[in-house]
């Protein structure tokens, strides 16, 4: 960022230099701004120099930056591409199991207490309108997945909100029914995520029995992300980025 910034003064600093060296003396409302010119101008020619020398020196910077961003950006779709194939292959056998339809699908998103969001891990459906990815990070707290994530006792799925586009939010799906399963570490003290299954069908979750079949696949998915040692709570905060890229 202070890059950026020093990078857009030095072009402020090459527009107005030569500007303010070539107006005429008639131009100048203040005498002062003439004499300063006078006094200075060899001073102004060398800062104009210096100018247009770290505009060039900031301009490498910055496409460093993007070179390295461009790099970690890469570095970060194989990983998911790498965890998500393994989940998805997973949440496709439990859609299959649970003969769901073309009007649903299952998203797994991971959660991190350090920063308080929910990471896309993976999702399937038979449509493949709805297998498309959305949301990569969520983290407003208004959310449904963040009540199931609180909730000891299971009440969300009672109020589980209608998921309805409008002319500020375009979801890919637009759900009238939705059921969140939380998904445990090993030792079943700690939520770290949340099997988000939604469907066009309304009340598509209200049945006990469809919600226990529900938990016993989601089950699955537990042991799967415990094998692979996917362990969101070691996240970084904000604050403290990953070091060694």
């Amino acid at each position: 960022m202070l890059i950026v910034l020093l990078k857009i003064f030095t072009e402020l600093l090459i527009v107005l230099i030569p500007i303010y060296i070539s107006l005429p003396k008639s131009w100048l409302y203040f005498e002062v701004l003439d004499n300063f010119r006078q006094n200075h101008l060899p001073s102004l020619i060398v800062i104009l120099s210096l100018a247009i020398l770290f505009r060039y020196f900031f301009e490498n910077k910055i496409k460093n930056y993007k070179k390295h961003i461009k790099k970690l950006e890469e570095s970060t779709t194989a990983y998911q591409i790498f965890i998500t194939s393994s989940i998805e292959e997973l949440l496709r056998d439990i859609f299959n199991n649970l003969s769901f339809g073309e009007e649903d699908r299952i998203t797994l998103f991971l959660y991190s207490p350090s920063t308080n969001k929910f990471y896309f891990s993976g999702r399937y459906s038979s449509a493949p309108k709805l297998k498309k990815r959305g949301r990569i990070i969520i983290d407003n707290e208004a959310e449904y997945m963040y009540r199931v994530l609180n909730e000891i006792s299971e009440n969300h799925y009672k109020t589980a909100p209608q998921i309805k586009n409008n002319w500020l939010k375009k979801r890919t799906m637009e759900s009238n029914s939705m059921y969140g399963v939380p998904i445990w570490d090993d030792k079943h003290d700690i939520k770290i995520g949340v099997l988000i299954f939604q469907s066009y069908k309304e009340k598509a979750y209200r049945s006990k029995s469809i919600r226990n079949k529900i938990k016993d696949e989601a089950v699955k998915i537990e042991e799967l992300v415990q094998s692979m040692k996917i362990n969101p709570s070691i996240l970084p905060s904000d604050t403290k980025p990953l070091k060694g890229f």
